[in-house]
C-alpha cells in the first residue's frame, strides 16, 4: 500500500481515533482491512501508526462477497500467544458494512478483554475531519442527557423551522433504546461514526419534513443533502401516507424505498447528538445521521424480531437540521442543537449499538425489483 499523507485535520482526527476512541496502548497489535473504496482512509491510519512505532497488517478486502477474504485475513493474524495485549482490528468501508462471519470469530479466539474491533463506515476525509471533533465521554454524557429525559416519557412532540409537527409516542418498557457514543465495550463491535440514541416509536403521527440530509442502505451517487429541496411526508399511525420532494431524481429513489416491502412503517426514531459535524456532506453517509436533528428511519427496525415481528431489506433515513423536542407536559423543550452534558450516569439499559451481520450496499435495481414485488400484505400507500 502506498502511503499518503493527511493534510493537518486529517490527521489530528486520525489522532482522536487512536487516543481517545481506540484508547492506544503500547502493546497493542494492529491489523487493517479495507475495500477499494476505503483505500486511502486505510493508508492514512496505517502511516498514523507507524509514525507511532507500530507495524500495522493490511488486507484488502471486497464489499460483502469476498470469498477468498476469510483466507487472506486468517493469514495475517498472529497467533494468541503471540498478542502481548490487545489485538485492534480496523475495518474501514465506504457504503457497506462486510465480512461479519470472518471478524465475529475473534472474540473468542484471542478473548473479549484483547480484542478490539473498530467498525468504520463513511470512510472518507470527512470522517477524519467532521465525526471524531467530539469524543466518547462527551458523546456518552450528551446521549445519556436525552435518554434520561425521554425514557420516562410517553409522547413527544417535534416541531422544526422547516416545518415538521409530529407527535411521538414512545414505550421504553417494550421497545429497546439503542445509544451510539463511541466506546469500546469487550465482546461488541465499535461502531463509527459515533453520536446517536435511537428506538422503535410506538406511534407516529403528522408532518415530517427532513431539510438535512438522508441516509440510505443502497448505494446512490445523488447528492444527499435536502435544504435546497426538502422531503414532506405525512405519517398516520406509523406509516407514511404522502411524500413530495422538489428534486425528481430524489423524489423518485424515496418513492422505491417507500414501496419496498414494509418501505411505508416507521422503524426508527433517532436523534443525532454529535455537535462536531457542523453541516451536512453531499455523501449517501452515517455521517449525516449522527448530526444534531431528528431523523425517522423507514423499512427496517432496529429491534429483536420478538419485539418487532418484521424485516425490511430497505432502510432509508431522512434527516432534519436541528430540532425542538417537547417532552410529555414539560414547558422547557430540547433543542437538539444545544443538548448539555450530564452528570448522570448512561443508562444501563440503553443498549450500545452494534451490528451483528453484513449490511448496506444495496443495489439501485435490487431496489427497483423490490419496489416492483412487494411482499404479499405489505403496507404500500404511496402513489406512483
Amino acid at each position: 500500500m502506498t502511503y499518503l499523507i493527511p493534510d493537518e485535520n486529517v490527521f489530528q482526527g486520525i489522532k482522536v481515533l487512536l487516543d481517545d476512541y481506540v484508547l492506544v496502548r503500547n502493546d497493542d497489535t494492529f491489523l487493517i482491512a479495507y475495500t477499494p473504496d476505503s483505500r486511502e482512509p486505510a493508508a492514512w491510519i496505517a502511516l498514523a501508526l507507524r509514525q507511532r512505532g507500530f507495524s500495522a497488517d493490511i488486507v484488502p478486502m471486497r464489499p460483502l462477497r469476498d470469498a477468498e477474504f476469510a483466507g487472506r485475513f486468517a493469514a495475517a493474524l498472529p497467533e494468541p500467544a503471540d498478542v502481548p495485549g490487545r489485538l485492534v482490528v480496523f475495518t474501514l468501508e465506504r457504503d457497506t458494512m462486510s465480512h461479519f462471519p470472518v471478524f465475529e470469530p475473534l472474540f473468542g479466539r484471542y478473548g473479549v478483554d484483547r480484542t478490539m474491533v473498530v467498525r468504520i463506515i463513511s470512510a472518507s476525509t470527512e470522517f477524519f475531519t467532521m465525526a471524531l471533533n467530539v469524543t466518547p465521554p462527551e458523546l456518552s454524557a450528551l446521549n445519556a442527557s436525552l435518554l434520561n429525559r425521554l425514557t420516562p416519557a410517553r409522547k413527544v412532540r417535534v416541531t422544526t423551522r422547516g416545518g415538521t409537527d409530529m407527535t411521538v409516542e414512545l414505550d421504553s418498557e417494550r421497545f429497546q433504546w439503542i445509544s451510539n457514543r463511541g466506546f469500546w465495550r469487550p465482546g461488541g463491535f465499535t461502531i463509527l461514526p459515533a453520536g446517536e440514541i435511537a428506538t422503535y416509536p410506538a406511534r407516529v403521527d403528522g408532518v415530517f419534513v427532513a431539510d438535512g440530509a438522508f441516509n440510505a442502505n443502497i448505494i446512490t451517487s445523488l447528492n444527499a443533502r435536502l435544504a435546497g429541496h426538502p422531503v414532506r411526508v405525512e405519517l398516520e399511525n406509523s406509516e407514511a401516507t404522502s411524500l413530495t420532494c422538489a428534486d425528481p431524481e430524489l423524489e423518485e429513489m424515496f418513492r422505491l424505498c417507500l414501496r419496498s416491502p414494509h418501505g411505508t412503517s416507521v422503524g426508527e426514531f433517532g436523534l443525532g447528538t454529535n455537535h462536531g459535524i457542523e453541516e451536512f456532506i453531499p455523501a449517501n453517509s452515517h455521517i449525516n445521521e449522527r448530526r444534531c436533528g431528528v431523523h425517522l428511519g423507514f423499512g427496517q427496525h432496529n429491534q429483536s424480531l420478538e419485539r418487532v415481528p418484521y424485516v425490511a431489506e430497505i432502510h432509508l433515513d431522512l434527516i432534519t437540521s436541528g430540532a425542538t423536542v417537547w417532552v410529555d407536559d414539560d414547558p422547557e423543550p430540547i433543542d437538539l442543537t444545544r443538548v448539555r452534558p450530564t452528570c448522570q450516569p448512561h443508562p444501563a439499559d440503553a443498549l450500545d449499538e452494534d451490528i451483528t451481520g453484513d449490511c448496506c450496499g444495496f443495489g439501485y435495481k435490487q431496489l427497483q425489483t423490490l419496489a416492483a414485488c412487494p411482499a404479499p400484505g405489505a403496507p404500500v400507500r404511496i402513489p406512483r
